[in-house]
């Protein structure tokens, strides 16, 4: 049986057992603590009923306590909460164990930090995001980047550790800009790493400064290890005192790349038309 207990102080509170038993309220146990003071039990289910007939008096009810049944519902309440709470804390320590809370970009290719970035951002990996679905395309994509020759994705927990490994690492990289080799139209322009100047069908002029050593990260710029490769196309003209065989060869000597290459014979030996390509790279490969 449930019981509420109260504790009643005021003049005359001997007779709040009669006013409560006059209410219709059986009265279970009255003990009195002080002189202007008794404790009392009733059923739980009269604890309202009491609460308004003794507040409606000159008596103060200075303290209920739980008793019984009550109080083991009571605490049980009690133990439940906590343990919603801790079941509500586990399953948001597990959901959060399940997403990627820190990225880490570790080996002789961590310079590479922010191109490996770049490549999980478009493949939908980032801070808060899920694990990644398919490492295979993202660790393809990040076996392109030059002199990468081993990549690796490991998540443990909330940390995704991507392990990326760099072969030729006795050649120093080279610091400076990429600049044109020569004047005529940009044809190509691969940049991994720096600030490019120019575009895909721009004209060009020798020595041009194609991709710049710095990069911005947000509002800040900082100085970067330019890692780039471009190709400039343009027309030449030349004459050679060979036949067309020879003119073409030395034409290849002299200018490397060759397209859309006409001869023509001349007395002195043979004129030579068409384009030609050049290309240029800093650290790349």
């Amino acid at each position: 049986m449930r019981r509420a207990e109260f504790e009643v102080e005021g003049l005359g509170v001997e007779r709040v057992v009669d006013k409560l038993r006059a209410a219709g309220i059986p009265v279970l146990s009255a003990v009195k603590t002080q002189k202007n003071g008794v404790r009392i039990a009733v059923e739980g289910k009269h604890r309202k009923k009491v609460f308004a007939i003794l507040r409606g008096t000159c008596y103060n009810v200075t303290k209920v306590r739980a008793r019984g049944m009550e109080r083991l519902v009571a605490a049980g309440v009690k133990t439940a909460g906590i343990f919603v709470g801790a079941a509500l804390a586990l399953a948001s320590v597990l959901a959060l164990q399940s997403r990627v809370l820190r990225i880490e970009v570790v080996g002789s290719g961590a310079y590479y930090e922010a191109e490996v970035r770049e490549i999980l951002s478009r493949g939908g990996v980032e801070i808060f995001s899920s694990a990644p679905e398919d490492e295979n395309a993202l660790t393809a994509e990040i076996l392109s980047l030059p002199r990468v020759s081993f990549c690796s994705l490991k998540k443990r927990g909330a940390v995704l550790t991507v392990d990326v490994e760099v072969a030729g690492e006795a050649k120093p990289l080279e610091a400076g800009a990429l600049v044109s080799p020569a004047e005529g139209i940009l044809e190509e322009l691969v940049v991994i790493r720096g600030t490019a100047n120019f575009a895909v069908g721009d004209s060009v002029k020798a020595g041009d400064v194609l991709v710049a050593d710095f990069a911005l990260y947000g509002e800040e710029q900082k100085n970067v290890v330019v890692i780039a490769r471009a190709k400039v196309g343009f027309p030449i003209r030349a004459e050679y005192a060979f036949g067309e065989e020879g003119a073409r060869f030395q034409a290849l000597l002299d200018y490397g790349e060759l397209t859309e290459i006409h001869t023509e014979k001349t007395e002195g030996g043979c004129v030579l038309t068409g384009y030609a390509h050049r290309e240029a790279s800093l650290n790349f490969g």
